[in-house]
């Protein structure tokens, strides 16, 4: 007779393993902070016929994702064929396997009013923990929007997902051949937009709102960062630098960071004129990123910050240039003529830090952190996947991603596996 030796399970080598069994979802059901959701799902059927619980059919939607299964038929058959699956969820046999419509009375509850402030709870309480327990958590954040396909036939002049709306962006690609040259075309989608605030460093999401597609980026930068400083304050307080594409380039977004955040805006400026054409601003002759231009016509040499002011300093005196037409008209001093630049008269143009420093191009590549966290949502926890309508359930499947997501890096940071916080994404996903 032939057997199966059954392998040791709840061990990280099994967790990382990509051909384990059940244990991935285990770890990532014992990860979450659901138990408030669990038992308002369970006062729901109370005094009523209860054969398929609705606790456990939370636990087969977070199977769901966890499996990157994209319909709830797939689920279901998954779940006749696979007992210990169903054993895990709470089913106790093929007979009490959910129908699709169960799953769709379940959406229902999870995607009302109360509903949706539980599992967004749940998000809140994971990035606190995480907050907690990692000290540089917060410390570099990055803030973009990704596209949200709807599910919805965009061709019909009526569509089946009314919150759902038109939107395009530009789009780079580039063309073969020896130039290799770039061209710029418009991308439009029906759909929706996911605002993200993620953390560079370990790259998992700390604040999100969906919005239409047609809803502008720039204006909720700002109730982003407010939002997330009244729920993490101890974040936050963490935060040295906030990154961001040319979408959310404003005075407005650059004085908010620099003020309530009391942290760099590191914000791409979007450019009217050529980078080296000479404009007129703060009182002084500069290029529209800042840098200074002396009497003589020579770029001044940056010479960082000093309190509420960027401080340039002669580039004749720093050694940068040979000759000057002022034959030392400017000033006496031997450290040369010195010009400072108050950074709150124009903090989009001088948000505390010189745009065309090495330390802005260092901190502005941490913003391709968001550009990864897009990927795996769409990857690996079905943001692609929309088999839903309506902005309430667009919401609550966005909102699943998330929180499984942090859910992964929290089983890996209470394993002391911190290291390891990014990559649980694609695996335990």
């Amino acid at each position: 007779m032939s057997y199966v030796r059954q392998p040791q399970l709840f061990t990280y080598e099994g967790f990382v393993d990509e051909h384990d069994d059940n244990e991935r979802l285990v770890l990532t059901l014992s990860a979450l902070p659901d138990e408030e959701l669990v038992r308002w799902l369970s006062r729901q059927r109370k005094g009523r016929c209860n054969k398929y619980p609705l606790p456990v059919l939370w636990r087969c939607l977070i199977a769901k994702y966890v499996y990157q299964i994209e319909r709830y038929a797939e689920l279901i058959r998954e779940l006749h064929r696979n007992g210990s699956l169903r054993r895990l969820v709470g089913i106790d046999s093929r007979g009490r396997v959910p129908r699709d419509y169960h799953f769709s009375r379940l959406l229902e509850k999870l995607s009302s009013p109360e509903g949706s402030r539980l599992v967004e709870k749940m998000f809140d309480t994971l990035v606190q923990s995480l907050s907690e327990k990692l000290p540089n958590f917060g410390k570099h954040l990055a803030v973009d929007g990704t596209a949200i396909h709807a599910y919805s036939n965009e061709l019909r002049r009526e569509k089946s997902d009314p919150d759902a709306a038109w939107s395009a962006r530009p789009k780079r690609q580039r063309r073969r051949g020896p130039e290799g040259r770039k061209d710029e075309y418009l991308d439009y989608w029906f759909g929706y937009l996911l605002h993200l605030v993620v953390d560079c460093e370990t790259e998992l999401p700390v604040a999100f709102e969906l919005t239409p597609a047609n809803a502008n980026e720039s204006p909720y930068f700002e109730p982003l960062l407010e939002d997330l400083k009244r729920k993490h304050g101890l974040l936050a307080e963490r935060t040295e630098a906030v990154m961001a594409d040319a979408g959310y380039d404003s005075i407005a977004n650059c004085r908010y960071v620099l003020e309530e955040y009391e942290a760099l805006p590191v914000i791409k400026m979007r450019l009217t004129q050529d980078k080296d054409a000479i404009c007129r601003a703060a009182d002084s002759l500069c290029p529209e990123l800042g840098t200074q231009i002396c009497p003589s016509g020579h770029k001044m040499v940056y010479a960082g910050r000093d309190g509420a002011y960027l401080k340039w300093r002669c580039p004749v005196a720093c050694g940068k240039a040979d000759a000057c037409k002022c034959m030392g008209r400017c000033t006496v001093s031997k450290y040369g003529a010195v010009r400072k630049i108050a950074i709150a008269e124009d903090p989009r143009r001088y948000p505390g830090l010189w745009r065309e420093s090495k330390k802005w191009a260092r901190l502005y590549k941490d913003r391709t952190a968001v550009e990864r966290v897009n990927g795996r949502l769409k990857d690996f926890l079905l943001l692609d996947e929309m088999t839903l309508r309506g902005i309430e359930k667009v919401r609550l499947h966005a909102t699943m991603g998330l929180v499984l997501m942090l859910a992964g890096a929290w089983a890996m940071v209470e394993a002391d596996k911190v290291d390891q916080a990014r990559r649980i994404v694609s695996l335990a996903a």
